[in-house]
């Protein structure tokens, strides 16, 4: 064997050497290039199941944004529509400020001339109420005067009444006497006429005392005169004073003008109210 065929066949022994350990490195490497595929394969299907979710979340945030955006700019008009609103309301109350500062300054003046005409009509009614104060006592004066009247005015009638009865009489008399003139033939006298009594010639009346107390009760009312369900028969006498009550409220005093046997009439005095039928009279309270 040549020397040139023991180097090509040390060559190719070296070469198969050294392709025997390429491919053994080759062989290593691809088995931890394929674990690293796998490896890194598994880790995309992680990484692309990681995604989807992160999409999925993306895009639920996405709509959630979407729908936030949506509300928020509804609530953005509704709040631009609620500025305009108070904007407007706020010039309306602006115009109507001015409007109720310009009446508030006319109603000072009237206020002004109210306060005056106040003042005049609370002198003017002062004045009246002076002026009533004197009417009233003037009336009340008036009235006892009316009273003392009216009194004295029942008094003579009832003179003029009795003045009338004893003429009656006295006619009567006259007559009888002239029957019996006529019947004796005795010549007849001319009788004088019966002069008529005057006031101060008139019977003085007696009353009884003042501790017996006679009740009776309001049979009739007219204007200032009133009659009583009591006479003569139960000791009134003419100038008593009845003192007229409902209840336990005074109404009135009635002095006796006029007294029969079993009725008697008298004038109101004092009066407080206006007495009424039924009511009580007593000459004591």
């Amino acid at each position: 064997m040549s020397i040139l065929t023991k180097i090509l066949a040390f060559l190719l022994s070296a070469i198969s050497l050294l392709l025997v350990g390429m491919v053994v490195a080759f062989v290593g490497n691809t088995e931890n290039y394929k674990q690293a595929y796998d490896e890194q394969k598994n880790l995309v299907t992680v990484m692309r199941a990681d995604q989807a979710t992160m999409e999925e979340q993306y895009n639920t945030q996405i709509k959630k944004c979407t729908e936030l955006e949506t509300k928020l700019q509804q609530q953005l008009q509704n709040m631009e529509a609620d500025n305009n609103r108070l904007t407007a309301d706020l010039r309306k109350a602006e115009r109507m400020a001015q409007q109720y500062q310009s009446q508030a300054d006319s109603w000072k003046g009237v206020m002004t001339g109210f306060e005056q005409s106040v003042r005049n009509l609370q002198a003017s009614l002062s004045e009246t109420q002076t002026q009533l104060d004197q009417a009233r006592t003037q009336g009340i004066k008036d009235q006892k005067e009316l009273n003392q009247i009216t009194a004295d005015l029942y008094e003579k009638i009832v003179q003029l009444q009795a003045l009338e009865a004893e003429r009656r009489r006295l006619l009567e008399q006259k007559k009888d006497l002239e029957e019996q003139v006529v019947t004796s033939n005795i010549p007849v006298r001319e009788v004088r006429p019966v002069t008529p009594l005057t006031r101060e010639a008139a019977p003085v009346t007696t009353t009884l005392p003042t501790s017996t107390d006679v009740k009776g009760l309001v049979v009739e009312v007219s204007e200032n005169l009133v009659t009583l369900s009591v006479g003569s028969a139960d000791g009134v006498r003419e100038k008593m004073v009845f003192h007229v009550t409902r209840g336990s409220q005074f109404l009135c005093d009635v002095v006796i003008t006029n007294v029969d046997i079993n009725r008697s009439a008298g004038i109101i005095d004092l009066k407080v109210q206006q007495p009424q039928v039924g009511d009580t009279a007593s000459t004591e309270l």
